[in-house]
């Protein structure tokens, strides 16, 4: 039995190569778009992969904004207030619901505010600006030092879109720098006084001391009584500034120290004066007088009283003395001794001039005279009133 399938034409031939042409074509189709496939699947995971980057990036810097102690704070051109982390509600006791679309210089005295603004401009102008020193504003109307850092902020094509702001609490490091300001000063002036201590020793009191040496030898030699009289009296004054400067030696090789109460200080003062006197002035106060005056005129003060017991030392030869400290509208102090009574030519002595001037300097009077039951009476008194005081404005 013979084959019964029909012979392939030429045009079946043809044909079977078109379809095989096509599907060469469909697979090559097929294989480029898996490629295209897994191209693109490749750039969506790199894509997501940067996006995840970029948030845990951002995650960070806020984490970083949020736990810093420094006040981070940002700023639109107009100024207000747009950002507002924690640390700037610690620093400046604002919360955020409060400040923002606030202008800043809510934080600034005017001054302050001035000084930011020329910062700003100067960011617009050139570019950047310099950190700088500042006093601000807290809720509670109290100031705060800070150091404040203003940079601009710009979007993707740089135009400028604001200040970021960053300020920081220096109030601790200037009290350091002040500190150790004081201490270097302090270090200085001990210095200077070891040097004049040395020089009084050294040239003064050695001076004084052969002084009184020659009037000694003068003493053997002087005929008249009364001549050998003045100048024993004038030795013993010079024994008395001996001893005065020695005392002051002393003073000035001892370190500062912080002041004591006023009180404690004139009755230290009227303590040590016991030795020269002879006998222990007695000492009142009346009024705030710890409390109602300032460093330097109590400096004045004491410095007022040794000068009158000084002057009862040297001048007086009284048994007993009275000093009163009294504080109210004026500050009066009033020495008064049982002594000689006072000479009119020794009120125009170095001491008493220097008592008038202290005086005078700090808006006040200074008057000595005699009592009529014997002695002499000084007073001293400066005004303590705002109204009053030469140094108010």
């Amino acid at each position: 039995m013979g084959d019964l399938r029909s012979p392939l034409t030429a045009e079946d031939a043809d044909d079977n190569l078109v379809q095989q042409a096509e599907l060469a074509r469909h697979a090559q189709l097929v294989d480029e778009l898996r490629q295209e496939l897994d191209d693109t699947n490749r750039g969506l995971i790199a894509l997501h992969t940067e996006l995840e980057a970029a948030r845990a990036a951002e995650a960070r810097l806020a984490a970083i904004v949020a736990a810093s102690d420094d006040a981070m704070i940002s700023v639109g051109p107009s100024l207000l207030v747009q950002t507002w982390n924690p640390g700037a509600q610690r620093l400046f006791g604002h919360a955020e619901q409060q400040i923002l679309d606030r202008t800043i210089g809510t934080l600034m005295p005017e001054a302050a505010f001035d000084n930011f603004r020329s910062v700003v401009e100067q960011i617009r102008s050139q570019g950047h600006a310099d950190s700088y020193q500042s006093h601000w504003h807290r809720a509670d109307g109290t100031n705060v030092d800070v150091a404040v850092t203003v940079s601009p902020m710009r979007d993707a094509d740089g135009a400028l879109i604001g200040f970021s702001t960053v300020a920081r609490d220096i109030t601790h490091q200037l009290a350091a720098q002040a500190e150790l300001a004081a201490a270097r000063a302090d270090r200085e002036v001990m210095a200077e006084r070891d040097r004049i201590a040395r020089d009084l020793h050294d040239m003064v009191i050695q001076r004084v001391f052969g002084a009184g040496l020659a009037l000694q030898s003068i003493t053997a030699r002087a005929g008249r009584p009364d001549a050998s009289s003045r100048i024993h009296k004038v030795i013993d004054e010079l024994d008395a500034t001996i001893r005065e400067l020695r005392g002051t030696i002393f003073n000035l090789n001892q370190p500062t120290q912080k002041a004591a109460s006023l009180r404690a200080q004139v009755l230290d003062e009227t303590a040590t004066a016991q030795d020269r006197l002879g006998f222990a002035p007695a000492v009142e106060f009346a009024g705030p007088v710890d409390a109602a005056l300032p460093d330097e005129t109590a400096a004045h003060l004491l410095a007022a009283l040794r000068e009158a017991l000084s002057n009862i030392a040297r001048h007086a030869r009284a048994s007993a003395a009275w000093v009163t400290v009294h504080a109210g509208d004026e500050l009066l102090l009033e020495v008064t001794d049982n002594g000689l009574g006072i000479d009119p030519a020794v009120t125009r002595s170095s001491g008493l001039t220097n008592l008038r001037r202290r005086a005078e300097k700090l808006g006040g009077m200074f008057e000595v005279a005699g009592r009529p039951e014997g002695g002499t009476r000084l007073r001293w008194r400066i005004p303590l009133t705002a109204k009053s005081s030469p140094h108010s404005s």
